[in-house]
């Protein structure tokens, strides 16, 4: 499956020590290229700082998330499509264009 910009798929995403990892939800900010890589954005259900907007169903596309959720956007990753468990949702136009204005803001 090649995955796009908009996407919410299910990760194991890594802690930044590379030692542990957990299964979360991401959200896809960049295409995936030729050698399978993506940007992406963490999506957490702890509502905990200043720098993550609430996803509700409503900024959804297509399928749903179980949880009242928030995509972190204060760093992205890159990570390769192997790592991805299956795809979740997809996000409408309008929450992305939101989530890459706030990225951007805050990154640059």
């Amino acid at each position: 499956m090649h995955y796009k910009t908009g996407d919410i798929v299910l990760i194991k995403f890594p802690f930044t020590n590379l030692k542990k990892a957990k299964k979360r939800p991401v959200l896809i900010i960049k295409n995936e290229n030729s050698l399978g890589d993506f940007v992406c954005l963490q999506i957490t259900s702890k509502e905990k700082n200043d720098v993550q907007i609430k996803i509700d169903s409503f900024d959804l596309a297509e399928g749903d998330l179980k949880l009242t959720s928030f995509v972190k956007y204060d760093k992205c990753f890159t990570l390769n499509a192997n790592v991805v468990d299956k795809k979740l949702s997809s996000v409408n136009e309008d929450f992305l264009n939101e989530i890459k204005m706030l990225f951007c803001e805050r990154v640059f």
